[in-house]
């Protein structure tokens, strides 16, 4: 599972990427990409490469916020995504981050990120058990659903951007 950047508007959603081939775009392009979409809300799917021991999701958000609407918005999106994902069964992060959220200053993609913008560590490739439910249809299906969960929930408890 490779990142992808999922773009969220009142128009039909976007993808970055059309598959695992190769590296995709840039995480400036993503971003240029995403913004240029004018989104209600900007998802980065990713699974993270950590220690072996280390289980769970983690939502990285940027902090400290470089803009406003990496502030409160972008909080907002990212404890709703958590939230989510929580509620799906799926465990958090035990090795990164903390209760489920992790606020970084060096990622590209969320720093440049002009709309509430969350990058998602699904899970960590390098720990049997979340390659295992990765790797599985229903995992997939588990972790989509939380997603999708997630961003419904986020989109319903706020007034559409534009």
């Amino acid at each position: 599972m490779l990142g992808h950047t999922l773009c969220v508007a009142s128009r039909p959603w976007c993808l970055t990427r059309d598959s695992d081939n190769g590296v995709g775009p840039c995480v400036d392009q993503r971003a240029a990409l995403a913004n240029a979409a004018k989104p209600d809300a900007i998802i980065s799917i990713h699974a993270d490469g950590g220690p072996p021991s280390g289980r769970g999701f983690h939502v990285n958000y940027s902090s400290p916020p470089l803009t406003d609407i990496q502030g409160a918005p972008t909080l907002q999106l990212a404890t709703t995504m958590r939230d989510a994902l929580i509620a799906s069964g799926l465990p958090e992060s035990n090795y990164i981050g903390g209760q489920g959220l992790y606020g970084r200053a060096d990622l590209a993609g969320l720093n440049l990120a002009q709309y509430p913008a969350v990058l998602v560590e699904l899970g960590n490739m390098k720990n049997a058990d979340d390659a295992a439910q990765m790797e599985s249809s229903d995992g997939r299906a588990k972790y989509a659903a939380a997603v999708t969960e997630g961003l419904t929930n986020y989109l319903s408890g706020r007034a559409p951007s534009h």
